[in-house]
C-alpha cells in the first residue's frame, strides 16, 4: 500500500526527479494515452510534460486489487485542470486501474488501463483527432 500511495502522491506533485526515482533505470511505463515510455530518464521527461500540459493533479487510489511481493494493482480516480489550448482550466476526471511490478523498492514496470476516449471527450478534442488517435493506437490489432 505504501508504494501505491507514494506513486500517486509523487505523480500529483510537480517534482519529476522524485517521481522518476521510484523507477528502475530500465523501467517500462505504459500510459493509456501517451503509450509506452522506456527508461527512468524518459519517465522523468514524461512527468515534466504532464505537468506542463495540466495542473492541480489529484491521483487517489480507490481500491487495492492485490499487493504481494513484487506485484501490486489498484483502482484509482485521477483528475487535473487542463492547460491545453482547446480547454484551458477545464477539470478532467478519469477512473482506471494500474498494475506495478517491483524490483526491491523500485517499480520495474507500470501499466494502466483507463477510458482514453472519456479523457479526450472531456478535453474537447475534435472527433477527427479522436478517430486518428484510436486508429494509431489500435493499428496493430486492426491490421491483424
Amino acid at each position: 500500500m505504501e508504494m501505491i500511495e507514494t506513486f500517486c502522491s509523487r505523480f500529483a506533485a510537480k517534482d519529476s526527479e522524485a517521481f522518476a526515482a521510484l523507477f528502475t533505470d530500465e523501467a517500462v511505463y505504459r500510459d493509456s494515452l501517451y503509450g509506452t515510455i522506456t527508461g527512468k530518464e524518459a519517465i522523468r521527461a514524461f512527468h515534466v510534460r504532464c505537468h506542463r500540459e495540466a495542473r492541480a493533479f489529484r491521483f487517489k487510489p480507490l481500491k487495492i486489487l492485490f499487493n504481494r511481493e513484487g506485484l501490486a494493482a489498484f483502482e484509482w480516480m485521477f483528475s487535473f485542470h487542463s492547460l491545453m489550448p482547446q480547454c484551458p482550466g477545464k477539470e478532467i476526471t478519469l477512473e482506471g486501474a494500474s498494475f506495478l511490478n517491483l524490483q526491491g523498492e523500485r517499480i520495474s514496470s507500470y501499466r494502466e488501463y483507463a477510458d482514453s476516449i472519456a479523457l479526450l471527450l472531456q478535453g474537447d478534442v475534435p472527433d477527427r483527432d479522436i478517430v486518428a488517435f484510436f486508429r494509431k493506437k489500435y493499428a496493430p490489432i486492426l491490421k491483424g
